[in-house]
């Protein structure tokens, strides 16, 4: 027979328990869904919503996907990195200089202050990206090493 004594401390160790799990509770933030999610949340496979609007959202890669690469019109190690992390590469793309510059503008604690390279081609030899420590636009020449990082488009 259980003596009140051990009663007690039974439901006090209980009650500890239970305040415990309603402080976790407390604490729980839902990972947001795409219909739910707002500009600069960060979705469950850790792609950042940049833009939403009629039905479409513009979403960036994860930080994990980016790559330092010379520029070119392919990008094949973006989309391989893409591919090794689960993402299925065919959905993304590498976004234009007003892409990139919405980023800058919306969402820049998602990039790091360096260059990223933007999918337009200015000539034979220059291409176009983003200074992302000042927000400002450049040319440069194809062999300069800059970052890329994917975005794709998805309907809710």
């Amino acid at each position: 027979m259980t003596s009140k004594s051990q009663l007690q401390t039974k439901i006090q160790e209980l009650e500890e328990e239970i305040s415990s799990f309603k402080q976790q509770l407390n604490n729980y933030k839902e990972t947001p869904t795409i219909e739910t999610a707002k500009v600069g949340d960060v979705l469950e496979d850790g792609c950042i919503v940049l833009k939403k609007e009629n039905g479409l959202a513009l979403l960036v890669a994860p930080e994990s996907t980016e790559v330092y690469v010379t520029w070119s019109k392919e990008f094949s190690t973006v989309f391989k990195k893409l591919e090794e992390q689960g993402f299925n590469p065919s959905q993304f793309f590498i976004p234009t200089m007003d892409q990139l510059n919405l980023a800058y503008k919306t969402i820049p604690q998602h990039f790091a202050s360096t260059g990223y390279w933007s999918s337009i081609e200015f000539t034979a030899t220059l291409a176009c990206g983003v200074f992302f420590n000042v927000g400002s636009a450049y040319r440069g020449t194809k062999t300069l090493t800059c970052c890329v990082r994917a975005f794709r488009c998805v309907t809710y």
